[in-house]
């Protein structure tokens, strides 16, 4: 087993820490399944995710890697979410977003999807970092549980339903069921999004046709205001074009700017 004990070497630093660091707090509330949630805290930097992880010692934890252009992370964070209130402070739950490299994507998220545990906003440098000391690969959602006792019992790529998480920090048998509504989901499926007038746009095009087939793939142009709504309602980055995003079985690969990063991120799913 893999243990976070390590953070321990962080007990010096005061929990205050935690408000010290650049943090935005937002009072706004929204409706869950009839209940009144409050936005929770959004912290900044690798220092503010440490304090967090060395305040919980003695609860299990849930700490959820995600980003925004992830359209699976999205609609997995409100699962997450519910367990960590059922709860009613007897566990922790973290939700760390290491695939926006400015803050201010996320602020903009935030606007429309009011979660209550802590998010956790790291710069590309370091999410990097946090990935090789992690041991993380290069897809989105990953989320690691820990027991009480700092100890990793279970680390998955690709989204999970609620009861999975409750039944992780309840300490009962899991049954690892991915998250998927369509059987078809299981299959490679590319989002590409750019202009149609550019040629890379056409290249990116082709070539995810060629690997997943034309109807596993879905083109959109920024350009034609219904697929900038699109865009806009699958999260999908706004910026960057051309791009391809490939995702299977609940798991979504980086954003790919050339058929070599395509074909990376591919692999990386895959493995």
């Amino acid at each position: 087993m893999v243990s976070y004990k390590r953070f321990r070497s962080y007990l010096w630093i005061p929990l205050v820490l935690v408000f010290l660091i650049p943090v935005l707090k937002c009072g706004v509330t929204h409706e869950s399944d009839g209940e009144s949630v409050t936005q929770g805290l959004l912290l900044v930097g690798r220092d503010a995710l440490d304090s967090l992880l060395s305040s919980s010692e003695g609860k299990p934890v849930i700490v959820n890697f995600w980003a925004t252009w992830c359209t699976p992370c999205v609609g997995e964070l409100p699962h997450i979410d519910e367990v960590y209130r059922s709860f009613e402070g007897g566990i922790a739950a973290v939700a760390v977003d290491i695939g926006d490299p400015e803050l201010e994507t996320l602020l903009k998220f935030r606007e429309m999807l009011k979660l209550s545990m802590p998010v956790v906003w790291l710069s590309e440098n370091d999410a990097q970092i946090l990935k090789r000391e992690w041991d993380l690969a290069d897809v989105l959602p990953i989320t690691l549980i820990y027991d009480a006792e700092g100890n990793e019992i279970r680390r998955v790529a690709g989204t999970r339903e609620r009861e999975f998480f409750r039944n992780a920090v309840s300490g009962e048998i899991i049954e690892d069921t991915i998250l998927i509504e369509d059987p078809l989901d299981v299959a490679l499926h590319i989002n590409v999004v750019g202009f149609s007038t550019d040629s890379l746009t056409e290249i990116l095009l082709e070539t995810s046709i060629e690997i997943a087939g034309s109807e596993n793939v879905d083109f959109f142009d920024p350009s034609i205001p219904s697929d900038s709504m699109e865009i806009e309602a699958l999260f999908l980055p706004k910026t960057g074009y051309p791009y391809a995003q490939p995702c299977i079985g609940g798991a979504c690969g980086r954003p790919a700017k050339t058929t070599d990063e395509l074909l990376q991120a591919i692999e990386n799913l895959s493995n």
